[in-house]
């Protein structure tokens, strides 16, 4: 009995090796479809296509993306979850696979058990902006006025639900002052009211405030990272002035389908994170105010498992109910 256990054993064994042998002797066998939960043109579609063009050279097959946008990205989430766990159907995803867990009472998918994590991309702080022309000349005059307005200060929120709006509630929750939110059904509406002055300040993306702080057109008051970024070297970070503010980046990863075998994992990370190396595409993240990441599929789960995590201590501090 022992023995025919222990045969059985070994044959499995064999067979497992086998199999990855014939993964890694045969994948990529056709094209690969690089999901995307957003629209083209944006920062999650433009660094999919730049990863995917070099992405096809190392993989030798061509790597195609394809924009899926609508519901937080969840439309294409759920297209890869229920994909063939053979490599040939990824997504490139960003901040919002965690944070719908905490934001929507029922997901057509789980945003950790359903997926392969291949690779982080980038991180990507917001930033604090008012027009150029506000009395608001550093952080430390608007925690002074919000300190002393009994209607509080007003604040464009980018998308309910969204990063940005997770930055203000932590800004008003660590900093005591008062804030009156204002919401808007994108960025660049609510980017637009603050620019005509209607609105006094906006935590925005990076990459969306970069050019309107270079033309002058906003002032960039502070970071919401850990320490200043190329973008903006004369903005320093929040946790300067207000040592409680928990900062919440912004992420772009790649995923792949539940079970992806290990060896596919493997050379789907290898081909991403040489991607990412190339110094075109370092160079534009770094401009935007992104951080590129490099790492292994294992970090990467360990990073997904704490975000999700730390949307959800958010939601709850800030009494958000999923809806």
């Amino acid at each position: 009995m022992i023995r025919s256990s222990t045969r059985r054993t070994a044959i499995a064994a064999l067979l497992a090796l086998a199999t990855a042998a014939a993964h890694a002797a045969t994948f990529p066998s056709r094209p690969i479809r690089l999901l995307v939960g957003a629209s083209a043109g944006g920062t999650t579609d433009t660094l999919a296509r730049e990863i995917a063009e070099d992405m096809t050279k190392t993989l030798g097959q061509p790597v195609i993306v394809e924009n899926k946008p609508g519901a937080g990205g969840n439309i294409a989430a759920q297209e890869v979850a229920r994909a063939a766990a053979d490599g040939h159907t990824l997504l490139v995803s960003f901040t919002s696979h965690t944070m719908n867990a905490s934001l929507m009472k029922k997901l057509p998918y789980d945003p950790i058990a359903d997926f392969t994590p291949i690779a982080l991309l980038a991180k990507v702080s917001s930033v604090l902006v008012t027009r150029a022309d506000a009395p608001y000349r550093s952080l430390a005059d608007v925690l002074a006025k919000g300190k002393s307005e009994k209607q509080g200060l007003t604040f464009a929120i980018g998308g309910t639900g969204s990063s940005l709006h997770m930055d203000t509630y932590e800004f008003e929750l660590a900093s005591g002052i008062k804030v009156t939110q204002i919401p808007f059904k994108g960025t660049s509406p609510a980017l637009a009211d603050v620019l005509a002055g209607h609105v006094d300040l906006m935590f925005a993306p990076a990459n969306g405030a970069r050019p309107l702080v270079n033309s002058g057109k906003l002032r960039a008051l502070a970071v919401a990272s850990t320490k200043r970024i190329a973008a903006f070297p004369d903005a320093p970070p929040i946790t300067e002035a207000v040592p409680k503010y928990t900062t919440n980046n912004g992420w772009f990863g790649v995923l792949g389908p539940a079970k992806l075998p290990a060896d596919v994992t493997r050379a789907l990370n290898a081909a991403v994170n040489k991607a990412m190396e190339q110094p075109k595409v370092k160079a534009r993240l770094e401009a935007d105010g992104s951080s590129p990441e490099l790492g292994t599929p294992e970090q990467f789960g360990t990073f997904l498992a704490a975000d999700l995590k730390h949307w959800a201590a958010q939601a709850k501090a800030f009494g958000i109910k999923p809806e």
